[in-house]
């Protein structure tokens, strides 16, 4: 991407919800292609069994309204709301939905996207503990030392959706170990694994399951 600054739009549907089948479209090499035009960088399916995760950046001019119109004139519409993001790595400031993560490059990068069921009586506690200026600053320097260029965690109802740029040459299986015994990071994962919807003693690989770019 040769643009310094844009704005993120995601979205989540589930094939359960695709009466209109348009999830069939929207990974569509057509549909690709058309997309990617001089306001619209990046657009990008990801699936994970049913659902289907949409990554849209576009110019900063643009909107959720724009981008809804954009899809319709290419016969593509469906009724999921853009996500709200609850994370973002040194997150400044708040943008809605609506309006777009305002969000600067950090090209080049390796790209993982990974989801994550929450226990739903938790769910309002998890967004708490995810706000701005809530993260553990030993948890933030943790992941500028073993390569992290940018995070973010998207949800909708008690799935979230979390997108990690690393460095090019990043290796999972390689950090992983490593990242584990960084400062307070033990500590960080004992925390927040009450709500999430799995095995307390799963690893951070085995709780967060791939979304497979399509």
């Amino acid at each position: 991407m040769s643009v310094n600054q844009f704005r993120r739009f995601t979205y989540l549907i589930s094939s359960e919800d695709d009466a209109s089948g348009v999830i069939g479209e929207l990974t569509s090499d057509y549909i690709k292609n058309q997309l990617q035009h001089k306001d619209i960088y990046t657009y990008e399916v990801y699936q994970e069994s049913e659902d289907y995760f949409l990554l849209i950046d576009a110019s900063v001019e643009m909107n959720n309204t724009y981008i809804q119109e954009k899809l319709s004139t290419l016969n593509i519409s469906f009724e999921a709301s853009p996500l709200e993001r609850i994370y973002k790595l040194e997150q400044k400031e708040v943008y809605t939905p609506n309006e777009g993560q305002l969000k600067t490059s950090v090209a080049p990068y390796k790209r993982f996207v990974w989801t994550l069921l929450l226990e739903p009586d938790l769910i309002e506690e998890y967004k708490h503990v995810h706000a701005m200026g809530q993260a553990w600053p030993e948890i933030t320097q943790n992941m500028k030392i073993v390569g992290v260029k940018d995070m973010e965690i998207y949800i909708k109802n008690d799935k979230v959706v979390l997108i990690m740029d690393a460095k090019p040459d990043f290796d999972l299986d390689e950090v992983g170990p490593k990242w584990q015994k960084l400062p307070r990071e033990e500590e960080w994962q004992a925390y927040v694994a009450k709500f999430q919807k799995t095995d307390p003693e799963s690893s951070i690989q085995e709780k967060w399951q791939d979304m497979i770019k399509l």
